[in-house]
């Protein structure tokens, strides 16, 4: 009785469950439901709801997906979306369920490499988008075994008009804490220094992030710099970074009264000892409230 019975229950494949065919054709398009579309792994690009990204709904809305998206097979189930993100969250803002998308057989690096190829061209990329695309591509092309450091840095910089050197200046800024890595996204720290910055060590990262978030001041080139000695030196503390920080504004807050000025309030017997020690007597009197303006 229980062989018969087991015999008439039909268990389901991954593929029904999931909604991912058995076979597919690179050079076909497939509409496939945007639930069973997911992220690539580690995507190091932004979507966001802006402009562009409306006029992008609207364009989908009146013409429907032009381009269709890249995407491969998820070991669990459902797709991986090489390129197309953006489109995926134009989709779902345009009430669709659907979309058209290629399906390709590609391995980890080979997808890593297509999707910083196909993002990289976007016109405008934040700091952190483009230092994390060049590591991604980096790491697969390295990982591959086809070129060292020094040639995968020159050719990703002969791919992208910039240099080697330039390349590993941008990857970098990924050694940078996230809350760090945005404030060089929103150009409140330089990357140069943001680069400099990058070498300390997670410690002597989250003190500085607390002092920049205490005392409202970013670090410019030099400070960054002075910061990266003293980390390499190991002597980088809390009290280091905030001198770091602070000499320069304690600097331009300096000022003198001159001597004929001052004078005329004190006997002649005063010394200028004796004159500093009157003044601040009088400032902490003051601070306190003893004294009306």
């Amino acid at each position: 009785m229980r062989e018969s019975t087991a015999k008439n229950i039909k268990f389901e494949s991954i593929e029904d469950l999931f909604g991912t065919p058995r076979e597919f054709d690179e050079n076909t398009i497939s509409m496939v439901p945007l639930k069973n579309l997911y992220p690539f792994s580690n995507h190091p690009y932004r979507v966001l709801d802006d402009d562009k990204m409306m006029e992008l709904v609207e364009s989908v809305k009146e013409n429907g997906v032009l381009e269709p998206a890249i995407v491969r097979l998820r070991a669990l189930g459902g797709y991986e979306i090489i390129s197309g993100h953006r489109r995926k969250r134009a989709c779902e803002l345009a009430g669709l369920d659907v979309m058209p998308v290629f399906v390709k057989n590609l391995s980890d690096d080979d997808a890593a490499i297509m999707m910083v190829d196909a993002n990289n061209q976007r016109e405008e990329l934040l700091y952190s988008e483009r230092a994390w695309a060049y590591r991604i591509k980096y790491e697969a092309i390295k990982h591959q075994g086809k070129s060292s450091w020094g040639s995968s840095s020159e050719q990703l910089g002969k791919e992208n008009g910039k240099s080697g050197r330039q390349i590993h200046r941008y990857i970098r800024l990924t050694y940078l804490q996230e809350e760090l890595l945005d404030l060089v996204d929103r150009k409140k720290i330089t990357f140069k220094a943001a680069e400099k910055l990058s070498f300390l060590n997670e410690k002597e990262q989250g003190l500085l992030l607390e002092a920049i978030l205490e005392f409202k001041v970013f670090p410019n080139d030099v400070m960054a710099d002075k910061m990266k000695t003293l980390s390499a030196a190991s002597a980088l503390d809390e009290k280091q970074i905030e001198n770091v920080l602070l000499q320069d504004i304690q600097r331009g807050k300096s000022f003198s009264i001159p001597a004929k000025t001052i004078q005329q309030y004190f006997p002649e017997t005063y010394s200028l000892e004796d004159i500093e020690k009157v003044v601040i007597q009088l400032l902490e009197k003051w601070n306190r409230g003893m004294i009306n303006e």
